[in-house]
C-alpha cells in the first residue's frame, strides 16, 4: 500500500510538472512549521474518565498559522469567456513529512479539496470534495475572510463555531455574480456515503450564501442544513431532527484598523467543529468579535470569541467558553511569513476544569482544549 501510493504521488507531482496543449498546470502549495508551548489546565469533576492533570508540552508544529499544503491546479480556455479547470490539494505534516487531512488512514490522495469546475465571469459550477460555505476552508468558503486568526491558531481560529471544518464529497456548487462585489452561493451533496445506494439512506448537506463586498465594506450571510438520515450510525435511540446554523459576518476596513463581527445559530447539530459525532443533539450561539491592524512592517491581530451549547434533550448539560486569540505576521518577503501567535481558553458551566460533584460534563467539546494556553512562533513559505 505504501508503494502504491508513493507511486500515485510521483505520479501527480510529474504530471504538475509539464504543460498540457491548451491548458496550464502548476503544482502550488505552503509550508508551515514552527514550535508551539501549550498548556491544558487540570481536569476534575464527577466523572473520572474525562479528569486528568495538568499537561505542559513543548512541540514543534505543522500549521500553527498558515497552511502545509500541496497541490495541482490547472484551466483551459474553452472560448467566448468560459473556462474548465480542476483543484487537487492536500495537507501534510512539515514536521514529520506525513500526510494529513481529514482521512485517518490515509488512503485519500487529495484530502483537503478535489474539485472539477466550469464557468464564465457570471457564473460557475463545481463539483467534487468541497468544504462547507462556513467551513472556513476551501476555495468556496464565505466565512474565513472574517477571522483575524484566519482560521488557525488552535482554538484561537473560529475554535467557538460549529460548522468549522466540515467537508464531504459529492459536492456540487453553483456561485452565481449578478453585479460586481455581489455572489451568491448554493451547495448540495448527493450524499456522504456512496455504498449506499438509496438517497434517503444517506446523510446530506445543503447550503445557500450571499457574500457583499464594496470597497472596504465585506458582509456575508449563510445558512445550511444536515440532513441525517442513517439511522443506524446513531443508534436506536438517535434524534434524526435536520441540523440547521445560521450565520452572519460583517467587516469594515477603516485602513489604520478592520474590525469583524461573526454570529451564528447552530440548532440540533451533531458535530462541533467536524469533531466527533454524538447520537445526540446539540444548540449553539456562537460570537466573534475581532480585528486587524498594520503595526510596522507587519500586521496585528486579535479576537474575542464566545460559545454557550446545551444538549437539546438533556436540559442540565450546558457548556461555555471564552477564546482570546493574539497573533502578529510579518512578511519578510512576498512568499515568506514570520509569526508570532497566542490563544487562551476558558470553560464555564459543563466545560469547566472543575465540576461539582452534581455537574454533568458537557459532552459535544473537549474540557481540555477549552481550558489550555498556548503560544508558538515560526514562518510560512508558499511556493
Amino acid at each position: 500500500m505504501t508503494k502504491f501510493k508513493t507511486t500515485l504521488l510521483a505520479m501527480a507531482v510529474s504530471a504538475a510538472a509539464f504543460s498540457v496543449q491548451a491548458a496550464q498546470v502548476s503544482l502550488y502549495g505552503s509550508v508551515s512549521t514552527g514550535v508551539l508551548y501549550q498548556n491544558q489546565a487540570s481536569l476534575s469533576g464527577s466523572q473520572d474518565a474525562a479528569n486528568q492533570e495538568s499537561k505542559d508540552s513543548f512541540t514543534m508544529e505543522s500549521g500553527f498559522w498558515g497552511d502545509s499544503i500541496w497541490g495541482i491546479t490547472g484551466e483551459e480556455d474553452l472560448g467566448n469567456g468560459w473556462t474548465v479547470g480542476f483543484t487537487l490539494e492536500n495537507e501534510f505534516g512539515s514536521d514529520t513529512g506525513e500526510m494529513a487531512g481529514a482521512d485517518p488512514e490515509g488512503s485519500v490522495l487529495f484530502d483537503s479539496q478535489a474539485y472539477l469546475r466550469i464557468g464564465n465571469d457570471k457564473v460557475n459550477f463545481a463539483f467534487g470534495n468541497i468544504g462547507g460555505l462556513a467551513s472556513a476552508g476551501g476555495d468556496f468558503d464565505l466565512l474565513c475572510a472574517f477571522d483575524p486568526m484566519e482560521a488557525f491558531v488552535g482554538v484561537a481560529g473560529l475554535g467557538a463555531f460549529a460548522s468549522k471544518d466540515f467537508a464531504s464529497g459529492n459536492m456540487a456548487v453553483v456561485e452565481v455574480t449578478p453585479m460586481e462585489g455581489f455572489k451568491v452561493s448554493l451547495m448540495g451533496n448527493t450524499g456522504d456515503d456512496d455504498s449506499n445506494a438509496k438517497w434517503s439512506d444517506r446523510d446530506h448537506y445543503y447550503g445557500l450564501g450571499v457574500s457583499y463586498e464594496n470597497g472596504p465594506l465585506a458582509l456575508a450571510a449563510i445558512a445550511e442544513m444536515r440532513k441525517y438520515d442513517r439511522l443506524a450510525d446513531w443508534g436506536a435511540n438517535a434524534d434524526n431532527d435536520d441540523s440547521w446554523t445560521f450565520t452572519v459576518a460583517a467587516a469594515y476596513d477603516f485602513e489604520v484598523i478592520r474590525p469583524s463581527f461573526v454570529y451564528q445559530h447552530a440548532s440540533k447539530t451533531r458535530e462541533f467543529a467536524a469533531g466527533e459525532i454524538s447520537d445526540a443533539a446539540y444548540n449553539f450561539d456562537s460570537f466573534m468579535l475581532g480585528a486587524t491592524a498594520p503595526l510596522g512592517q507587519g500586521t496585528l491581530r486579535a479576537s474575542v470569541q464566545y460559545v454557550k451549547g446545551e444538549n437539546d434533550a438533556v436540559s442540565d448539560e450546558e457548556g461555555s467558553a471564552t477564546i482570546l486569540g493574539l497573533a502578529y505576521t510579518y512578511d519578510m518577503s512576498k512568499r515568506t511569513t514570520l509569526y508570532g501567535a497566542a490563544f487562551y481558553s476558558v470553560g464555564g458551566d459543563g466545560l469547566d476544569k472543575d465540576l461539582g460533584a452534581n455537574e454533568t460534563e458537557f459532552g459535544l467539546m473537549g474540557r481540555a482544549d477549552y481550558n489550555s494556553v498556548g503560544f508558538g512562533v515560526g514562518l510560512v513559505h508558499t511556493f
